[in-house]
């Protein structure tokens, strides 16, 4: 059995995305595998490869009980995985689950925060037949808007206010695509690190909420570049100063001026949305920044 999941860019409302507020969700051409085969075996057997087919992660999972434990040492993607599959037995029976060799394909750096775990986590849920978004809830923190992002191959307008999801897809193919790029900073962050950090700010976000639902409408009706950078600028300065981190345009890229600079997901890491010519992308790349896509090259458009 076979499945496959596409990962993510979120492109606006990230941190307020966990609250309710509307945002843009680009999921990505770069995927991951699962197969699932039957093997003679009383234990579950699960295999992970990177994006240059060398294995990350192995382990062998035993039935013990109503859940399964695994053998080797103590260590975080086993507690997960257990947790996952320990979800997915109150619908499957755990003997469905033994004699089972799990192997996953990652077909993008597994740092640069595609959506390594919303991927697994949707794949899962397709051959268990059963919620992808409670099976990601019974292990990860989060909104959900990577997962929404696994089956659908057009840019989403996606919101999760009050535990109601809505998925909408929409159009986003802006005119300008070809100044717009995805630079990774090199720098794996940690999504469940951030949310806690997030989770721990009081104040009254609405609002900032309502700012960046109006920011999102217009950047999806947004049909020249200009246009797009106030938006998009509007849109960092109100994000800064609710989690109080500066711009990365102002805190690490201050020279740059031939376009825009957006964080995207958790600040400080993973990729950035730059606006500019093809040209002006070797600012980055004079201070070591080499992994570039345009944007249409990574995420699909519609």
């Amino acid at each position: 059995m076979f499945f496959e999941s596409n990962g993510k860019i979120l492109l606006t409302s990230e941190y307020l995305v966990l609250d309710g507020s509307m945002s843009i969700a680009l999921p990505s051409k770069l995927t991951q595998e699962l197969n699932v085969e039957k093997i003679d075996s009383d234990y579950l057997h699960w295999i992970s490869y990177d994006q240059n087919k060398n294995i990350w992660y192995e382990e062998k999972f035993i039935k013990k009980g109503e859940t399964i434990s695994y053998l080797g040492k103590k260590n975080n993607i086993s507690e997960r995985l257990i947790r996952l599959f320990n979800h997915i037995h109150l619908h499957k029976d755990v003997q469905k689950t033994i004699g089972k060799k799990f192997t996953s394909r990652i077909n993008f750096n597994r740092n640069w925060g595609l959506g390594t775990s919303s991927t697994l986590v949707n794949n899962l849920a397709k051959w268990a037949n059963i919620n992808p978004y409670d099976l990601l809830f019974s292990t990860f923190n989060g909104s959900g808007y990577d997962v929404a992002c696994c089956d659908i191959n057009s840019p989403i307008l996606y919101r999760n206010k009050n535990k109601l999801i809505k998925v909408e897809e929409i159009k986003f193919n802006p005119s300008f695509k070809n100044n717009l790029f995805l630079i990774y900073l090199g720098k794996k962050q940690n999504t469940q690190d951030a949310i806690f950090y997030y989770n721990k700010i009081k104040s009254d976000k609405n609002v900032a909420i309502n700012s960046i639902n109006d920011l999102t409408k217009k950047i999806i009706k947004c049909d020249n570049l200009s246009t797009f950078e106030q938006l998009i600028e509007k849109h960092e300065n109100i994000i800064s100063k609710i989690i109080n981190i500066d711009p990365i345009q102002k805190s690490t890229f201050k020279n740059y001026d031939k376009g825009i600079i957006k964080s995207l997901g958790s600040w400080g890491g993973d990729f950035i949305l730059v606006s500019g010519e093809k040209k002006d992308l070797n600012y980055f790349i004079k201070k070591g920044y080499k992994t570039i896509f345009s944007l249409e090259e990574l995420v699909y458009l519609n």
